[in-house]
């Protein structure tokens, strides 16, 4: 189950892709992300990564995706990782700063974050799931529609 947010945007977030491109949380404005923050030597972060991919793969779009935002300094850690275990829907994006974590106050991971549209945090989960079963989908989407009126 997933613990409510307050209705406050969430503060600027900078982060890159694999190749080292700049990004922040402002550039997905406009649709829903799921921002996991996980790492390659986390063992629960690497046993969810299949089913985020797979979660990506089922309802990603112009209006939802997944952020999988890793706390490793090097894409070369990230990328050997996605390769053994078969992601191909999820884009490789790296916190090299380390500020991901204080910024939005996470304590373990991996934690995972629904944000809507307009950058306000919906939902936050602490620990692993299977973020492909139908029981989790259902809740993403309720929480999506509701968050919406």
């Amino acid at each position: 189950m997933s613990s409510r947010s307050s209705s406050t945007a969430l503060p600027a977030l900078a982060f890159e892709t694999g190749d080292g491109r700049p990004l922040s949380l402002s550039d997905f404005q406009g649709r829903f992300v799921l921002l996991n923050v996980w790492a390659t030597w986390c063992p629960p972060c690497r046993k969810e990564m299949p089913s985020l991919d797979r979660l990506q793969a089922k309802i990603g779009g112009d209006d939802f995706e997944v952020v999988a935002l890793s706390i490793d300094r090097e894409a070369e850690l990230v990328k050997p990782f996605f390769a053994s275990v078969g992601v191909a829907h999820l884009v490789v994006y790296l916190d090299r700063t380390g500020s991901v974590m204080p910024t939005l106050r996470i304590a373990g991971l991996p934690t995972t974050v629904l944000i809507d549209p307009r950058g306000v945090e919906v939902a936050r989960w602490a620990g692993a799931k299977e973020w492909d079963e139908p029981a989790v989908i259902d809740e993403l989407r309720t929480l999506m529609r509701t968050s919406r009126s």
